[in-house]
């Protein structure tokens, strides 16, 4: 029996990176994929299909409760249900000190890192609890447990993020719901990609990024798919509340 046999996931900010990665991963038994650039998703949903998978788009803006009710709604017209919920949408923001960052900027990553799975969860558990349980699954970070003096808004968010996800987790676990987090390190998407390409040296930013953690490379997003499909399936039962940390051992120093 496959790990996920007859569940229907949905997995947000799945257009690339490390929610395209999960949403492959988790493909075989049907996935719902969201992001709010509709071309990546539709991208995305294509490759999977190609390969012989179950997905569809639905694209919208997690922080916004109006899409995200669209977002499950068509799921559930494709799937029937959500056994799986994978909240993984977010935006990165660096800035040099805390008074060169924009109001604005601070709300959008609070709104879309930490209110978008505030949203998600209210419009699913309810689903949930009448299925008889379910899984949320949140994307957290190494910058939940330890700040990067130039992402205020970011490790606020993902510090938040964590400590939401375990306020669900105890809140939940009576109704069968398990909610957990795993905790991705520095990871080789597009978005550090373009981060090395715009950087003042690259080079170095690329060799920096490659010293980061003791394990002395950057991260996979397989890598980081393959520790969600574990807290996804049945054989994490006892897992509740946890950050799974995928970070090369940064954390660890």
């Amino acid at each position: 029996m496959r790990r996920l046999d007859g569940k229907a996931t949905l997995v947000t900010g799945a257009g690339s990176g490390i929610g395209q990665a999960v949403a492959e991963l988790f493909a075989e038994e049907g996935v719902a994929i969201n992001d709010i650039d509709r071309a990546s998703a539709e991208r995305v949903v294509a490759g999977i299909r190609e390969r012989g998978g179950s997905a569809i788009s639905a694209s919208g803006d997690v922080s916004r409760w109006t899409e995200v009710r669209q977002v499950v709604e068509a799921t559930l017209a494709e799937y029937g249900r959500i056994d799986i919920l994978v909240s993984n949408a977010g935006i990165p923001s660096i800035v040099e000190s805390i008074e060169l960052l924009p109001e604005q900027e601070w709300d959008r990553v609070i709104d879309v890192n930490l209110k978008g799975t505030f949203l998600l969860s209210k419009a699913i558990v309810p689903l949930m609890k009448r299925q008889g349980g379910g899984v949320i699954l949140v994307t957290g970070s190494e910058m939940g447990f330890l700040a990067d003096p130039n992402a205020p808004a970011y490790n606020a968010s993902k510090g938040g993020l964590h400590m939401l996800m375990k306020s669900l987790a105890v809140n939940l676990i009576g109704h069968n719901i398990r909610v957990n987090a795993f905790c991705p390190g520095v990871t080789d998407t597009p978005l550090l990609r373009r981060e090395v390409e715009t950087a003042p040296d690259p080079a170095r930013r690329q060799a920096e990024n490659q010293a980061w953690a003791p394990i002395g490379r950057i991260g996979q997003p397989r890598e980081m798919a393959n520790v969600a499909l574990f807290l996804a399936s049945d054989e994490a039962s006892f897992v509740v509340g946890a950050t799974y940390l995928a970070d090369g051992g940064y954390t660890a120093t």
